[in-house]
């Protein structure tokens, strides 16, 4: 390489890189890098201005931290040394296009390994070198890629357990469930089937204080002494809840090749299900098969609105409700001084012309009806309903307690630090009085902060124990009973929930006389099923309608 040693000493900007697979295969440290540049400006007498460095980054992305300041910093420069080729990139196309936009801007590249200099340059096979580069990235991501996708067919779960889950800490292949993160869990599904929407759980969920995924993430990886580098969620949202509670990882699935890159560096694009690697039963259950399947009923048979305003009405039959001639599902409908009712929702939004009856009823006649249903018929279910079970899982569900007890501990923390800090400031005031101004100074921000989280803590510790008083006469879960005692809880209480509703009623079709026929779920199929009203009973088919009776009721 010639040396510079006339005129004004041209100013150097040096660049460093190492991708994680260099670092594999030993190529030069950074710091190895730096000093290669060093020694190679001070041995020309050039000005070395910066280096700008990459450590972690492919080459084969030129979107990269470093590289960026580098380009945008050239009018300060005059020459960009890196120690070798493959350190500016390993695109090809795009080093070579940058080799060409530096010639045209002035700017002198120097490969101080390859003993390359664009001012001179000579070297006809530096399109090869370019090429080479790329080929062992290609290399490089087919080899990756092989190896990724036998671990996929060999069900082999590389990355974090999904929430809920947590790694045995002896053996990382092993997958157990996180007791609190199932808790959560539980009370997801308890307040979704009790008719609260995705947006309406997280509300709750928010309000009594429950920690988010990532929340106990964190502490997961502090308790390990383990720096914690993701965004943290503070709040739950309703795409939080979705992703929780519709994860049939949850179901003991394990579904691996979900995701694939198309080309080097590119974006993901998602695999068609029927593509993916599935392995059932591939880790405990959270869910069982039977309350997976309630989820996803209930899923489906709830109607998307776009309203986002406040709920005022709990509609207890919304979304099992179907008109007899057009198909479509009932529509509540609360006016001030009336009886809360449902008709069709063609005739409501359309009229007439597309519905040619109301299909009205009321909601208190649709009670009496499933209550009468279900108590003349309790005895001819009672061996199938003894044999359903929609959660072999006793797990705890999450209460307001568990987050008092969360924050109280938390609460304690803070206050043991910040006892911490005034003791560490007593102790530097008395070994050095002169100094005291700088002191105060120092320790005044860390002790506003303590006292700033010590008034946030004990304001939410006073909100959740006045939640707590408001949650203290809840009922137990509802999944933590077979379907058997929910039934006799009802037929007791001569009361329904949407929840009961929920685990019971798989749809309920009213004709133009506001008769109502009761399909039951879990085959449930009375063989004789007593006369309700005035209209004659009837049993459905045993496929769509196992348990099935009509009403004839007053509208």
């Amino acid at each position: 390489m010639q040396e510079f040693r006339t005129g004004t000493p041209p100013t150097v900007a040096g660049y460093v890189r190492l991708s994680r697979d260099d670092n594999r295969r030993n190529y030069s440290s950074i710091e190895n890098q730096k000093a290669i540049i060093r020694k190679f400006a001070e041995q020309n007498h050039m000005t070395l201005y910066e280096i700008y460095e990459d450590d972690g980054f492919s080459g084969y992305s030129f979107d990269r931290p470093g590289f960026r300041e580098l380009t945008a910093h050239l009018e300060c420069v005059d020459v960009i040394a890196a120690k070798d080729l493959s350190r500016i990139g390993r695109h090809n196309a795009k080093v070579l296009l940058f080799l060409e936009e530096m010639e045209q801007l002035g700017k002198r590249i120097i490969l101080i390994d390859d003993h390359y200099d664009s001012l001179y340059s000579d070297d006809d096979m530096i399109g090869i070198k370019t090429w080479d580069n790329e080929r062992h990235v290609k290399t490089t991501s087919r080899k990756v890629k092989r190896i990724k996708k036998m671990e996929q067919e060999n069900g082999t779960l590389k990355s974090s357990p999904p929430f809920g889950y947590i790694r045995h800490p002896l053996n990382r292949q092993l997958i157990l469930i996180d007791p609190e993160a199932a808790s959560i869990l539980n009370l997801e599904k308890e307040l979704y089937l009790e008719g609260n929407g995705m947006r309406r759980t997280a509300q709750i969920l928010n309000a009594r204080g429950v920690p988010t995924p990532t929340m106990l993430q964190k502490e997961r990886y502090e308790a390990l002494g383990l720096p914690y580098q993701r965004q943290i969620s503070s709040a739950w949202s309703s795409s939080m809840v979705r992703d929780t509670l519709f994860n049939d990882y949850h179901n003991g699935v394990l579904r691996t090749h979900k995701r694939e890159r198309t080309s080097i560096n590119g974006p993901d694009r998602k695999v068609p299900r029927n593509q993916q690697y599935v392995f059932p039963d591939h880790h405990p259950k959270i869910f069982d098969d039977a309350t997976s399947r309630l989820l996803l009923e209930v899923k489906e048979s709830r109607c998307r609105c776009r309203y986002r305003g406040q709920k005022k009405h709990i509609n207890l039959f919304s979304g099992c409700l179907y008109c007899a001639d057009c198909g479509c599902k009932l529509t509540a409908v609360n006016r001030p001084g009336r009886a809360k009712y449902y008709i069709c929702g063609t005739y409501n939004k359309k009229g007439k012309q597309f519905c040619d009856a109301s299909h009205m009823i009321r909601e208190d006649t649709l009670i009496h009806a499933l209550l009468t249903y279900l108590a003349l018929c309790r005895q001819s279910l009672a061996d199938v309903l003894d044999r359903l079970e929609l959660s072999d899982l006793k797990q705890d569900v999450y209460s307001v307690r568990d987050s008092i007890r969360r924050t109280e501990a938390e609460l304690d923390r803070v206050r043991s630090e910040l006892n911490t800090l005034l003791d560490q400031k007593i102790r530097e005031l008395a070994a050095r009085p002169s100094m005291k101004d700088l002191i105060e100074e120092s320790f005044s921000a860390l002790q506003a902060d303590r006292m700033e989280r010590i008034c946030a803590l004990q304001q939410k510790l006073d909100t959740l124990s006045g939640t707590s008083s408001e949650c203290s006469s809840a009922s137990d879960p509802v999944l933590s009973r077979t379907p058997s005692r929910i039934l006799d809880s009802i037929l007791e209480q001569k009361t329904l929930d949407r929840a009961d509703i929920e685990i019971l009623v798989q749809k309920i079709v009213v004709d133009r006389q506001g008769n109502a026929d009761i399909y039951l779920k879990y085959n449930l199929d009375p063989h004789e099923t007593p006369a309700i009203g005035t209209a004659k009973s009837s049993t459905g088919p045993a496929k769509s309608a196992p348990g099935h009776t009509r009403s004839g009721m007053d509208r």
